[in-house]
């Protein structure tokens, strides 16, 4: 006689283990209505085009960032891809409502077109912002 196994879908399995493991390291799917656990930060643009710079011009921009939640909002680090793109942004705190202004440099020493992110580090419910940024430095020219 032939024993019969009990089949159980391997999807399933994997499926309960997954949430089983999230579950024990405390993540939790939250519901979108869980969002007012945290700050929600807004920023003003989605992606930043500086168009054509000149060499040694001073490429320079900025964005704001909201706190559109119920705690404050801290911007604990701005980073860049890339060592030509450097930023500052707001050290204290955001309370709620309260905005702040992120500001960023591109060296213009180096001509031809870029591509970078800037990458903003929250406690938001977001936790962390991509802004995409690109432009192009145009070559110097000779003429006097």
């Amino acid at each position: 006689m032939i024993a019969k196994l009990n089949y159980r879908p391997k999807g399933l399995a994997i499926f309960l283990i997954l949430v089983i493991t999230l579950q024990w390291n405390g993540y939790s799917a939250d519901p979108p209505e869980a969002r007012h656990k945290f700050p929600f930060a807004i920023v003003s643009v989605d992606s930043i085009n500086m168009g054509s710079l000149n060499a040694g011009s001073s490429g320079q921009g900025s964005f704001t960032i909201t706190n559109a939640g119920s705690y404050e909002l801290l911007v604990s680090r701005v980073r860049s891809s890339c060592g030509l793109l450097v930023t500052t942004w707001p050290t204290q705190p955001l309370k709620p409502g309260e905005q702040g202004t992120i500001t960023f440099r591109y060296d213009t020493s180096r001509p031809g077109p870029f591509e970078r992110n800037i990458v903003v580090h929250t406690n938001a419910w977001q936790k962390n912002i991509v802004i995409p940024v690109k432009g192009e430095v145009l070559i110097k020219s000779g003429k006097p």
